[in-house]
């Protein structure tokens, strides 16, 4: 009896010591409040479009989430780390992902909400001293570069032209274009290994691969394109990005550059399947294609590149931001080969706490964009047109407490064209604000 209790009470100990050295975290942000705009957008035909948009809205100052997070000590300095990021959105029914159930009389989202919105999703491995790698969908150099160096740290709002998040006000309804793929730069990769290293005399650098690549063999004896048998005329379906950063912090200096580069192929234009996955770099990569898509023949190569400065003065935080975003096809098509959409935006902001609950921030910007012909003009072989862009936001929080605080955000965005009253883009403007409570935990 006595051994037994021995043995139980040993076990019991060896139990308690094992969970001591393995935690999860549960965390997560809820943002919700008002949001509207108004916008004055001009087609290439010179057609003036005005909308006005208000609503309670989602996300508005940070884009809301659950996330659960572990370490567990491996002993010797080493330990395994994981995260499993959803995306929240609290103000329909799909509370992580968009529904498909609708009210035809109220046009109102009646799903049920079991859609569920990776946001990242890592396992990895870390040695003290020397650094880390994972793998899985995670964050791009350049978007953890900007996380570090943006005055207001991501706000879902227009006017800040390097991270174009808005969900009202897209990049497309600010006047930079589809192609402008909402931004400067490319937030996830999917399929990915990173690794970064440990500070080393204020010097830190970080690493991206991401692949997701198959060649196809075609069958003559199946009919190529059948949605029926799964089958393609074969060819590559290819994805593949990397990426490189690089950040130095002396006393209060902090400065990061980072450049990513990512490619698309799809050699065959015959690609049917009900099965596909999208191997883009976009907001829906990864994701199933429905059945009766067509890839025509794509050869992408989107290059990107960041550099920043930050510079803490005590009384408030002042930053500076550099980006630029060229995406060329170089497909074998005559009408499309070489075409090359390129974006640059400079930008100034300053962050500071003005009482010990009331936070500020401002930015102020400008850049250009410049399409490829046909994608922004009428003449599909003219001059590839220049679009510029100006932006600036200002907003504020009032702390209640270390983890909830009401805020207030108001951006605007403006562009001009070159001179060619055809260019998409030129002459319009949007206004956005927004005011509303978020709280993390």
């Amino acid at each position: 009896m006595k051994k037994s209790l021995f043995a139980l009470a040993a076990m019991t100990a060896v139990a308690g010591a094992a969970q001591a050295q393995s935690s999860v975290t549960v965390y997560g942000i809820l943002d919700m409040g008002y949001a509207g705009s108004n916008s004055r957008l001009v087609d290439k035909a010179g057609n003036v479009v005005k909308t006005t948009n208000s609503a309670f809205n989602q996300s508005q100052e940070q884009t809301s989430r659950l996330g659960f997070k572990g370490t567990e000590d491996l002993g010797g300095g080493a330990s395994a780390f994981f995260t499993v990021e959803l995306g929240l959105t609290p103000q329909v029914s799909g509370l992580s992902g968009s529904g498909t159930v609708k009210d035809t009389f109220q046009n109102t989202d009646q799903n049920s909400g079991s859609a569920v919105d990776n946001r990242q999703s890592f396992v990895g491995l870390k040695k003290n001293g020397l650094g880390q790698f994972a793998f899985g969908r995670q964050y791009t150099p350049i978007f953890n570069a900007g996380a570090a160096t943006d005055a207001s740290q991501y706000a879902n709002v227009v006017g800040n032209v390097i991270y174009q998040g808005s969900a009202v006000g897209t990049a497309a309804d600010s006047g930079l274009g589809a192609a402008s793929l909402n931004g400067a730069f490319t937030n996830r990769a999917n399929s990915a290994i990173t690794a970064k290293s440990d500070s080393f005399g204020g010097f830190t650098v970080s690493g991206m691969y991401a692949l997701s690549n198959q060649n196809q063999t075609f069958n003559p004896y199946n009919t190529p394109g059948s949605v029926n048998n799964n089958t393609s005329a074969g060819g590559n379906t290819n994805w593949n990005g990397w990426g490189l950063g690089a950040d130095f912090t002396w006393q209060k200096l902090y400065a990061t550059v980072a450049y990513q580069s990512f490619t698309t192929v799809y050699t065959e234009n015959n690609v049917y399947t009900a099965n596909n996955i999208n191997l883009g770099g976009g907001a829906t990569a990864g994701q199933p294609i429905a059945a009766g898509t067509l890839f025509g023949i794509t050869n992408v190569k989107d290059n990107q590149g960041y550099a920043a400065l930050s510079y803490d003065f005590g009384i408030l935080k002042a930053f500076a931001q550099f980006s630029n975003r060229k995406i060329q096809n170089n497909a074998g098509y005559a009408s499309t080969q070489g075409q090359i959409v390129n974006r640059t935006s400079e930008q100034l902001g300053v962050r500071s706490f003005i009482t010990p609950a009331i936070e500020a921030w401002g930015t102020v910007g400008m850049g250009n964009y410049t399409g490829a012909p046909g994608l922004q003009s009428t003449n599909a072989n003219g001059v590839a047109p220049q679009v510029k862009f100006t932006g600036y936001q200002v907003g504020g929080n009032y702390w209640l407490s270390k983890r909830t605080n009401a805020y207030a955000i108001f951006g605007s965005q403006q562009t001009s064209g070159n001179g060619n009253s055809n260019v998409t883009g030129s002459g319009n403007q949007i206004n956005q604000y927004a005011v509303g409570v978020r709280h993390t935990f």
